[in-house]
């Protein structure tokens, strides 16, 4: 159940911090959980942060990974999970993480709290949680959670617009603050008040995207994120922590502790879309992907300092190179082939800058600008003389599924395209079977603790509203 008494919702926030995480021992932080105590909004705040950290690269978003071409399973658990082999029991720590961890906590903020920043980077991070579990399971509890001892399912479609709003709210406070004001328990952007409205701006983009609605993803995509900067990423808490293992980048967790050698990147579909001399390499002869490549291998054999899966490596959340690709599709859709083609060259700029990633500095990276012709029926970007609206079209989405690895958006952006632009959709065939999975599973302890919980829970397999 995840409604929670409001007269216990302060001793939620150490519960949080203490409990991180089951299956993935994660945080270095000792609080007494038999102390009850007043919180001060910044440390709650510092929770929510750590709670959505969950929500966005933890364990579930590693699943998406597994169904998205992105990892393979290998043994136990993430072979079972790459199979399509899933229990609900997958979901319990990132639904206590979004209604306990997010939700509670921001409440206290928005009631007790004076300070516009700290209330409207709260509101930006549960619009994050919240859009990502809509964009997960579809409905789930959102308008009635903290009033009724069994809070309804809310629409999909419903959470999506509430998500909107809590952003619109956030933009608000967030434009009050200085612009010079900063403070240090905001472990991801400094406390940065014109960094976090970007970033408010791109998740709005990001959920009108997911509803196609593109005249409003491209024009709040236009006040996004404007400098990788501003891009919302999770590795200052290695630090600030301190640089205990605890507290590292989480597919390093994976990759050095009691999961090593039950999945890896090897072998995936994006592992030889990225190689050389495969039947679905991206390379052609202006682009080399050899650098980015070895980037993204993860696993347990091959952990550096240049690689994704290093213990202080950057995870992404919400980035530049999300909002340039955003601007891409929706600007082609919107405005048409050379608005698209401007908006893939920006972010090709952005890539051969040798800025956006890190892998051996030894290999070559290349990415040339595309030019109309490009994209005509034989040339290099249009090998199956597609219509050229298409192919460039095919290459915006391509490049994306590449370049938001590591978050939840590369499973968002699958199911929604193979629902409206199948015939230019990623070319992967299912890991098992014939269907692939639409949706994370309702949490067990929901079902068990939450009478309004839908009886039989939805399969993986069943669409969620917004790709019906």
């Amino acid at each position: 159940m995840i409604t929670m008494k409001k007269y216990i919702r302060k001793f939620i926030y150490i519960l949080v911090l203490t409990s991180f995480i089951s299956c993935e021992q994660y945080l270095d932080i000792n609080e007494d959980p038999n102390v009850l105590t007043d919180v001060p909004s910044e440390l709650l705040l510092k929770g929510m942060i750590l709670a959505d950290t969950q929500i966005q690269s933890g364990h579930l978003m590693r699943i998406s990974q597994l169904w998205s071409g992105q990892l393979k399973g290998k043994a136990s658990l993430y072979d079972r999970i790459y199979n399509y082999n899933v229990s609900p029991e997958e979901g319990n720590d990132i639904w206590a993480f979004m209604y306990h961890g997010i939700m509670t906590q921001n409440d206290i903020i928005q009631e007790d709290s004076a300070d516009n920043l700290v209330k409207g980077i709260a509101n930006v991070i549960e619009a994050h949680g919240i859009g990502s579990m809509a964009s997960m399971f579809g409905d789930v509890p959102y308008s009635e959670v903290g009033t009724a001892e069994d809070a309804a399912f809310d629409g999909q479609l419903a959470v999506y617009q509430a998500a909107q709003t809590l952003l619109n709210d956030a933009i608000a406070q967030l434009t009050l603050v200085p612009s010079a004001r900063r403070f240090s328990d905001d472990i991801l952007l400094n406390g940065n008040p014109a960094a976090w409205i970007q970033v408010a701006n791109t998740l709005k983009a990001r959920y009108f995207l997911a509803v196609r609605q593109y005249p409003e993803a491209y024009a709040s995509a236009q006040a996004g994120i404007s400098t990788a900067a501003n891009s919302l990423r999770y590795a200052a808490a290695y630090s600030a922590y301190g640089t205990t293992n605890e507290n590292s980048n989480l597919y390093n967790l994976i990759f050095t502790g009691s999961r090593a050698g039950d999945l890896t990147f090897n072998g995936c579909f994006t592992d030889g879309l990225l190689n050389t001399g495969t039947p679905t390499t991206r390379n052609n002869s202006k682009t080399n992907e050899s650098r980015r490549h070895d980037y993204l291998t993860l696993d347990e054999a091959g952990i550096n300092a240049n690689r994704l899966s290093w213990k202080s490596a950057p995870m992404p959340f919400v980035t530049y190179e999300e909002n340039l690709l955003i601007l891409a599709e929706t600007g082609f859709r919107t405005l048409g082939f050379n608005e698209g083609l401007t908006r893939l060259n920006a972010l090709r700029a952005r890539l051969r800058s040798g800025s956006a990633f890190l892998g051996n500095p030894t290999l070559s990276l290349q990415y040339d600008d595309y030019v109309a012709s490009d994209f005509d029926a034989g040339s290099i970007e249009n090998a199956t003389s597609i219509a050229a609206d298409r192919a460039l079209l095919r290459e915006i989405i391509e490049e994306k599924y590449v370049s938001t690895f590591g978050t939840l958006v590369t499973f968002d952006d699958l199911r929604r395209i193979r629902a409206t632009d199948n015939d230019i959709s990623i070319p992967l065939t299912p890991n098992s079977g014939t269907k692939f999975p639409e949706r994370m599973l309702i949490a067990q302890d929901e079902i068990n603790g939450n009478s309004n919980a839908p009886s039989p829970i939805p399969d993986i397999f069943t669409k969620t509203p917004v790709n019906e």
